[in-house]
Formats: structure tokens, sequence, C-alpha cells
């Protein structure tokens, strides 16, 4: 036991090979341990002016008093409320809730735990899920320091984006983002009038070489350099492209030479296909630029709407103010459910599940490579997706796929995605791309889909 959680930190703060092999050896393990506090000797943290990427908007952002009364009153024991308007409970028809799993298990809410979940409850979320996704994180990504890191409950992964990009992002600011990019956040960001540093991706994810000739241009031209990058790093939608642990490092890095945070939207992390997890950007963050946005919605329910986001306090409160006079908090209930959720399947539990998601979309997207190589290997090209739902594809000899995806294709009663809107930010672009999802489709119908697209393609190339 002692030796899996040794070599698990070594991996997550990058110690040299010569320890891995002391390891294995089984050498004296105090001479591992000395190695290991020798190499993590704590720094002097680097001070972060958290002021500079909070935009005029979010540093009017004052605290809603009833809300902080809220929160101030969880703490409290039985007290005397004299305050806060909420309805008494007593007044709620729901006696208990049962929540019946696929597994034959179920649970209950009831008494405490359901009054907690259909009254009004603190911003930040429901406390006894906060604790749960703490230790979630420090398994998944290595311990953290909760001390000047928090969690902020969201309605959903894309919340927390846009109260993130809210924060931040002003007329004129610069952005980095991968290209192509997901077109919900693409759609939070043009509002905001940022200029876009768009970086090309290859089968390894965003480009590090590239990023660094445009900061260096941007340098050179005394142009301002950019506040935050977004990065969809596991499984990118729509490229399905997986950010290597080697790039991830070189470009934490650069955020801390060029001083901007990382917007690290991981949706899809739980859904890699390949056999060693990723490591985030949060599990190397030793100077606080990370924001971290995770969901439930592709492994438990998107209906429930729960995501989170963790990152420095200091951002996390002006997201948290802004959610006190919008949505107020994430759904009570839908917390409650995924806290005792997570309380009855324990860490094997989850485990267990996520196992049999990751298998369900692998056996899909093989269904979807196998029918796109047997109909239309000589008119499209593309890459194995590393995880996620989505495969990205170019079709040869078509200019632009807009209309041939949205009118053609539905004509024919076969819906995909053209590529315009991943590059949402240039509304003149032509596109020769599509996006495919198998999360739905059965075999069948990924068969017949693929033999009509076939068809049409080559229907399409003959008119040009």
């Amino acid at each position: 036991l002692e030796l899996h959680y040794l070599q698990f930190y070594c991996q997550q703060i990058y110690l040299p090979s010569f320890i891995f092999q002391i390891l294995s050896e089984n050498k004296k393990p105090l001479k591992v341990i000395l190695i290991i506090m020798d190499n993590c000797q704590e720094k002097e943290a680097t001070k972060i002016d958290y002021d500079y990427f909070i935009n005029e908007v979010s540093s009017r952002r004052n605290p809603s008093m009833l809300r902080e009364i809220t929160h101030a009153m969880q703490k409290l024991k039985d007290p005397i409320s004299l305050a806060v308007g909420v309805p008494n409970v007593n007044t709620f028809p729901f006696k208990k809730i049962d929540v019946q799993l696929k597994d034959g298990s179920n649970y209950e809410l009831k008494e405490n735990e359901l009054k907690a979940a259909l009254q009004y409850m603190p911003s930040r979320g429901y406390e006894p899920l906060i604790q749960k996704l703490q230790e979630l994180l420090d398994r998944t990504h290595g311990p953290q320091d909760w001390s000047s890191r928090g969690i902020l409950i969201t309605s959903g992964g894309q919340e927390s984006l846009h109260h993130a990009l809210q924060m931040c992002l002003t007329q004129n600011d610069s952005i980095i983002i991968p290209h192509p990019l997901y077109p919900g956040s693409i759609d939070i960001m043009i509002p905001l009038g940022p200029n876009f540093i768009a970086i090309e991706q290859d089968r390894f994810g965003l480009r590090p070489d590239k990023l660094k000739e445009e900061l260096e241009r941007c340098r050179e031209r005394n142009i301002p350099l950019p506040k935050m990058m977004y990065i969809n790093p596991t499984a990118c939608n729509p490229s399905g492209t997986t950010l290597t642990t080697e790039r991830k490092k070189i470009l934490y890095k650069m955020a801390c030479e060029y001083n901007f945070i990382i917007l690290e939207d991981d949706a899809y992390y739980f859904l890699h296909f390949l056999p060693e997890d990723p490591v985030s950007f949060l599990s190397m963050d030793t100077e606080g630029r990370v924001l971290r946005v995770d969901s439930f919605s592709k492994i438990l329910s998107s209906g429930l709407r729960v995501g989170y986001v963790t990152g420095p306090l200091p951002l996390l409160r002006r997201m948290e103010l802004h959610m006190q006079v919008s949505s107020m908090h994430s759904s009570g209930l839908s917390q409650v459910v995924v806290h005792k959720l997570l309380d009855l399947w324990g860490d094997t539990g989850f485990k267990n599940h996520i196992s049999n998601v990751k298998k369900f979309y692998r056996d899909k997207r093989d269904s979807l490579l196998n029918a796109c190589n047997h109909y239309l290997k000589d008119l499209a090209e593309w890459e194995e997706p590393t995880g996620g739902l989505f495969l990205w594809l170019r079709i040869k000899g078509l200019k632009n796929c807009y209309d041939f995806a949205m009118q053609t294709c539905i004509d024919k009663n076969v819906v995909i995605v053209p590529g315009n809107p991943f590059f949402g930010f240039d509304p003149n672009i032509s596109c020769d791309y599509v996006r495919f999802s198998y999360s739905l489709a059965e075999p069948k119908q990924m068969n017949e889909g693929c033999k009509i697209l076939a068809e049409l393609i080559k229907q399409e190339l003959k008119k040009s």
C-alpha cells in the first residue's frame, strides 16, 4: 500500500525517473522518502495578483446580505431564526423521496436530508457534497491545499464556464483557445468582445510551439498578453484528442511565465478510453493558476445539472457572488441526491460505475469507427477519439459542409453537426469538417447512417 502511494506521488509531482527504479527494486523505504522530501521542499509561493484577472464588473460585485446570512445559519445549531425570508419546510407536501438504482440498491431522502434538499442553501453548495468532492479530487488529482483552494457547486459545468469567463473577460482582453472549440464556450465569449488567440491542434492536442509563437508576437508588438487560456484537455469536443502530460507541463510553465490562468474544462475526464488516467492541470498547479471545471452530466445524469469548479479562493469568491444574484445555488435536491449516491457507493462503487460507463462509450465508439471504415474511408478522414462522445471528420472535396449537414442530410433523416459552429469566433469561415456523436445511435443505425452519408457525399462531389 505504501509503495502504491509513493508511486502515485512520484507521478503527480514528476520526480526523476531514478526514484521509480528505487521503488521497483524495493530498496530502503527511508531512502525513498528522503529523496521525495528533498524534491518536495516547499518553495516560496509565487504571489499572484488575482485582481488582474477579475474584470471591472466582477470586481464591483458585493456580497448579498441575505445569502451571507443563509450561509452563516448553516453553522448554527437550532438557531432562533427571525431573519431570512425562507419558506417553512413543514408546508412542503413531500414526506420522503425514494431513489431506486439499476443494480437493485436504493436510498431515501427523509427528515433532515429532505429538508436540506428542498430548502434554500448557501450559494457555494451543499456542505456534505463539497466534502465528498474534496475527497474525490484528492484521490483523483493528488492531495489539494484546501486552505487556499475551494469548490463551488454549479448548475452543470456550463454555469461554471459562464461565471468564470464573465468574471475574467472584458472588451479586447485576449484569451487563448484551441482551434476548433466547443460552441457552448464560444457563445459565452463572443458577447464579451475578447481578442481570440486561436491555436491549432494536432492528434496530441493544442500545440505549445504555436502558442509560444503567438505570445512572443504579442510581446514584440506590445500587445497585452492573454489573461486566460481555455482548454478542453481530455477527449476534446469536437476533435476527441487528449492533451499529453508533457504538453500540459509545457503549457503550465507558459502560464507562469506569461501570467495567465488556465480554465480547465474537463467534462470528459472520466470518459477517457486509454489505459492510464490523464494527469490534470490541477494536479500540477503549484501557483494557483488553474480553475478546473468538472461535471456529473456525462457520468450520472445531465438533467441533475450538478457541476463544480475547483480553484483559488479569491476567484471562486467572485464567481460565488455572481451566483448569489443569479441562480442563487445549484438545485438542492440534485446535490443531496448526488451526495447520497456517492456516499452509498464509496470509492469502489464509484470506480466500478465509471468503468462501466467507459466500456459502454468505448464500445459505441468502436461501432461507429467500424461503420465509418466500411462506408466512408475513401470519402473522409479522421483520428480515432481517445474518449468522450464524438468523432471529428473532414469530408474530402467539400469546401463547406454547412448546407450539406443542415439540409441535405436532414432531408434524408440523418442528423450530424456541421463543423462551422466550432470555429464560431470566425463567422465567415468555410469548414469541411462535421461532427458525429456515437452516444445514442445503435450499431445498426450507425451503419445505415454512414451508408446514407456515403451516397450523399458522392452526390455532392458530382455537383462540384
